[in-house]
């Protein structure tokens, strides 16, 4: 029998991308970067690494704006159910974290914390039935605030409505822990199912 944990937890809040589903930005770079004849990393760097995806990912932008902006940057005039399809061919499941989550869900409530935007959350929403498990989600096209920044996790404390220090957030990006951390939640780095199920059964959570 596990012994009680330490943490005493009360909620859990998990990360989406590369936590909860697989996500691969490059599986969009390298089919847009073939018709815009550059190469994936040019396309990376220009959508990932400028202002439109943050604009995008804090509602600053609507789906509509974001798209036009795009082809406006790339000179390219692609059709928009055609670029939808490309903009969310980035993901695939995780393996075990269904199973993972619903165990969890029976003890805990479950909290979803993402960077994210509107295409990409409705598609995962209507392709990943394990979002059903959690209670509330804290998006940040909704709150207008992406991790690192202070906003999103405060928007997820308000949410849970418990002491941070009885809620553990999971992240794939150690700066994002480490943040998550300075609200004085309790935080995880993601690297793996497996790992991650070997530390909540260390814990005695498991």
């Amino acid at each position: 029998m596990s012994s009680p944990s330490p943490l005493q937890l009360a909620a859990l809040a998990f990360d989406l991308g590369n936590v909860l589903i697989q996500a691969d930005h490059f599986r969009f770079c390298r089919p847009f970067a073939a018709l815009v004849n550059l190469t994936p990393e040019e396309v990376y760097a220009q959508v990932f690494g400028s202002d439109l995806e943050p604009g995008y990912d804090t509602g600053h932008l609507s789906s509509e704006e974001f798209y036009l902006s795009l082809m406006d940057r790339f000179g390219l005039a692609l059709p928009y159910p055609r670029f939808c399809e490309l903009w969310n061919d980035i993901f695939a499941p995780l393996e075990d974290m269904e199973e993972t989550v619903a165990k969890l869900a029976a003890r805990y409530p479950l909290y979803l914390l993402s960077n994210t935007n509107p295409l990409h959350f409705q598609y995962i929403k209507e392709s990943y039935p394990l979002l059903r498990h959690f209670r509330r989600f804290i998006l940040s096209y909704e709150v207008g605030s992406r991790k690192p920044e202070s906003g999103i996790f405060q928007a997820l404390i308000r949410e849970m409505d418990r002491a941070p220090s009885r809620c553990l957030f999971l992240d794939d990006k150690l700066p994002f822990v480490e943040a998550a951390r300075t609200h004085g939640l309790v935080a995880w780095h993601f690297v793996s199912p497996r790992e991650f199920k070997e530390q909540l059964s260390r814990e005695g959570l498991w």
